[in-house]
């Protein structure tokens, strides 16, 4: 059976192609839905796509009680033995190109065909999503109605409405205007006033699924800027790791990482919008 940290690495990956949050969201008291933005419709993907990748098919009932992330990584290190029905079995278009849902290498699974949902099926599960929507808009209507006759019979009763109001009469004092004192115009910075990029390491050395620190700083950006890690095996070229982590004061940043593949891996910190990088650090893994 996968291990947790397994799980939650492919877990991760999924949630960030699908609903676009950020990967160091996805953490295992987060809520699917309040906190990652998940769906009624999108959580069917995400189950589907869990199991596909682990070879086990997650039933109807496992991904319907899908509340938290711990509760989707149980799903898989403690699968409760279901089978994919017959009536699965028969091919489907896929609602989502299946590139966007490519696995991370580095998690070998066994060959898996994953399930195959007829049109009958997906409207099926559909229609449960869209009926609860339609009965909470009609709970909201109602609430609204009578909260609005009630108000409406409130000031019929206070004779607001006829009241007679005193015309508001016009101040004539008049207010002196403030002098405005130009604004300097700030003298912009040059390239040479501003440090390069910085990234260090905790350990260069940890084992399978060990957590390490990346952190340096990135002195030109202003706090809130999005940098993304990037890992590179050997000769291969740069591939975005399913982390992200904003700057702060001064350009800093800092996140925690992990990875149970082995080898030596190179990692460095992309600022995108400038196709800025970070040094490259070496963390030998196992």
């Amino acid at each position: 059976m996968p291990t947790p940290t397994d799980v939650h690495e492919q877990l991760t990956d999924i949630l960030v192609r699908v609903v676009a949050c950020p990967a160091d969201a996805v953490v295992p008291n987060a809520k699917l839905k309040e906190d990652l933005g998940v769906d009624s419709l999108t959580i069917v993907e995400v189950g589907e796509e869990l199991g596909r990748r682990f070879g086990l098919y997650l039933s109807d009932d496992t991904i319907d009680g899908l509340v938290t992330v711990y509760d989707a990584i149980n799903a898989v290190v403690r699968h409760d033995g279901s089978t994919q029905p017959a009536e699965l079995a028969r091919p489907r278009a896929l609602s989502r190109p299946a590139a966007q849902f490519a696995a991370p290498a580095q998690v070998g699974t066994s060959a898996y065909v994953a399930p195959q949902l007829t049109p009958e099926i997906i409207a099926k599960r559909r229609s449960k999503a869209w009926n609860a929507a339609i009965w909470l808009g009609l709970v909201g209507a109602g609430v609204g109605l009578i909260f609005g006759l009630g108000g409406a019979a409130l000031v019929g009763a206070t004779g607001i409405g006829d009241a007679n109001l005193p015309p508001i009469t016009t101040p004539t004092t008049v207010v002196p205007t403030a002098t405005q004192t130009p604004t300097p115009t700030p003298t912009p910075s040059t390239d040479s006033d501003v440090a390069p990029p910085t990234l260090t390491v905790s350990s260069t050395h940890v084992s399978p699924g060990e957590h390490f620190t990346l952190e340096g700083a990135f002195p030109a950006l202003d706090p809130g800027a999005t940098l993304q890690v990037q890992v590179k095996d050997g000769d291969a070229a740069w591939d975005d790791f399913p982390i992200t982590t904003k700057t702060k004061d001064g350009g800093t940043y800092k996140t925690e990482i992990y990875t149970s593949r082995t080898g030596s891996r190179q990692f460095r910190m992309l600022y995108r919008d400038s196709d800025t990088s970070s040094p490259v650090v070496t963390v030998e893994i196992g």
